[in-house]
């Protein structure tokens, strides 16, 4: 899955409305927060291979431009996979992120994050460690951080209100 950047979602609403814009995307939404991002690095001889994944590498976003993923149930019914793997549903492409990091998962009306029960990643939800085989329910506006990146989980009311913020801003001079 692809992330939307921010500023894209934000000429959405210009072009929509925000009615419009709401109908559009009813949905939950997981932001990448910019950051600091390590970047792959190939090891001294090893020859350097490229690996088409099944779904592309998210790029790192930019300082004012986060990047948006809509939250929605996979094709398959299981739960969304986040990692570095070529194969997970959203692919972090940062050395920090483990190959399976983390999943997301609906159940009933709310989004929960589980670690894998064989992960040693460090997953932090709300500022708690979540362990191995835990599971956890995101509440709007929860910071999630998967290793060195920050994710924020936002419901689409306040993914909406965070992008007539940097509206008004724009409208502003900022």
């Amino acid at each position: 899955m692809a992330g939307i950047p921010f500023s894209m979602l934000t000429r959405q609403l210009l072009a929509l409305g925000a009615a419009g814009f709401s109908s559009r995307y009813p949905h939950a939404w997981l932001v990448w927060e910019p950051g600091e991002r390590v970047a792959p690095m190939p090891k001294p001889g090893i020859p350097v291979t490229t690996v088409v994944p099944v779904s592309s590498p998210s790029r790192a976003p930019t300082v004012e431009d986060p990047l948006c993923f809509p939250l929605v149930v996979p094709v398959s019914g299981l739960a969304m996979r986040v990692g570095r793997a070529p194969e997970s549903d959203l692919v972090v492409d940062d050395l920090t992120v483990s190959r399976e990091h983390f999943a997301l998962g609906l159940e009933s009306a709310d989004w929960v994050i589980t670690v894998p029960a064989a992960s040693n990643a460090t997953t932090m939800v709300r500022n708690m460690s979540l362990q191995p085989g835990e599971k956890m329910r995101l509440l709007d506006g929860c910071t999630i951080v998967a290793g060195g990146v920050q994710f924020t989980y936002l419901k689409s009311t306040r993914l909406l209100a965070r992008l007539v913020a940097r509206v008004e801003q724009l409208k502003n001079g900022g």
